[in-house]
């Protein structure tokens, strides 16, 4: 079975006390731990590097606050509600943006934020969402960006993203915004949910075979089945370099015993995407004891694996594009995904420097360039690392 690293008393608390639901045993051992001398500054400065305040704070306020200094369960209110607050603007720009998509005929799944909270805590409140996650269909892709620009929001690209359908097929999002007053409202339209649009085909075939009818404040929209929704929280984790507000998420997928493993397993196995899913589900059991099958998880992590109470990295080159090559498990997949990475243009490379269309032809040979400035000598130990 997966080893569990050594926490000190306020990382094992935080991680009896960031769930969506506190068993009697969690609650016990939980209070036990509140009776002890505790370092609220760590516990703070984890809480929030690892997005699960807002589950400290309701789990907190249930157990009564026992032992937590004043100034401490001051700071967790003021956070928890500023968060709440937040979380209802966005809750109510997804309901209008769902009730456009589906006037306009377009199937929209929201994902991660707003509706995953609300799905898997039944409270809004309780996650940390900075924007607005949907996803359509690839070929209505460009009406859903038509139709976000119509409602206000304003596009990276000036000249319009669809406008160059290369960009449909190599990236599977954009980000847009609309400023309302002093708040600004993200949304990422997606059409792809991995990486890049030829590993990802297959799945997204498969995941909207079986997205099932939903309403979100009122509104229809679609949800992804329980096993989707575990394999899009599995597949994306490691890219967040397993933040503790994923593993939470993932615990509560599996804890609410709605997946069905057989299944789950033979969708992962014909994705490719078994060990990813299986160091996902590792991460699970080492922090929460998930109850998980045993065939689906590995006997231990391997070492390159970093969770909590490590600082997660968002900004870490290796961690966010190479880390699909632990996975990949063809020599030839990972060699074809570098390349890619290295040399077929993205969103962000037209964001950095606007060309004409006569003049698109340059993003190619740009593109390495523009890395080699960005990464440096961090790219170069990356490629040159073993994975």
């Amino acid at each position: 079975m997966v080893g569990r690293n050594r926490f000190c008393r306020e990382d094992e608390l935080l991680l009896l006390l960031a769930r969506g639901t506190l068993t009697p045993e969690v609650q016990g051992k939980a209070l036990a731990c509140l009776q002890e001398e505790l370092s609220w500054s760590l516990i703070l400065k984890q809480a929030l590097l690892h997005g699960v305040f807002p589950l400290l704070y309701r789990n907190l306020l249930a157990l009564g606050f026992p032992g937590v200094p004043t100034e401490v369960r001051a700071t967790l209110d003021r956070l928890y509600k500023t968060n709440a607050a937040r979380n209802l603007l966005l809750a109510r720009e997804l309901a209008r943006v769902l009730q456009a998509f589906s006037a306009a005929g377009i199937p929209v799944v929201p994902l991660k934020g707003i509706a995953l909270a609300q799905s898997l805590y039944g409270d809004q409140a309780l996650r940390i969402c900075s924007d607005i996650d949907i996803l359509v269909p690839r070929r209505m892709a460009p009406k859903a960006f038509n139709l976000l620009l119509t409602a206000g929001y304003a596009a990276e690209f000036t000249g319009g993203l669809f406008a160059d359908r290369s960009l449909l097929r190599q990236d599977i999002e954009t980000a847009l915004a609309r400023r309302e007053g002093e708040f600004f409202y993200h949304v990422e339209l997606h059409w792809g949910i991995l990486w890049r649009p030829w590993l990802d085909a297959a799945a997204i075939e498969d995941l909207w075979a079986e997205v099932r009818p939903q309403t979100f404040a009122g509104v229809p929209a679609y949800a992804l089945s329980p096993e989707w929704e575990l394999l899009f929280l599995a597949v994306h984790a490691p890219g967040h370099s397993w933040q503790l507000k994923w593993i939470v998420d993932i615990h509560e997928v599996c804890s609410r015993g709605r997946v069905d493993w057989e299944r789950l397993w033979t969708k992962a196995k014909r994705l490719g995407w078994e060990e990813v899913l299986r160091f996902s589900l590792g991460a699970s059991v080492a922090l929460f004891s998930t109850p998980i099958p045993d065939a689906y998880v590995p006997a231990e992590l391997p070492s390159w694996v970093t969770l909590f109470p490590a600082r997660p990295s968002a900004s870490n080159a290796r961690a966010d594009a190479f880390f699909l090559l632990h996975f990949l498990g063809q020599r030839s997949d990972k060699l074809r995904y570098l390349l890619r990475v290295l040399l077929v243009p993205t969103r962000a490379d037209r964001l950095f420097l606007r060309l004409p269309s006569t003049l698109r032809f340059l993003y190619y040979p740009l593109r390495p360039l523009r890395l080699g400035c960005k990464w440096g000598w961090r790219l170069v130990r990356a490629v040159s690392q073993p994975f």
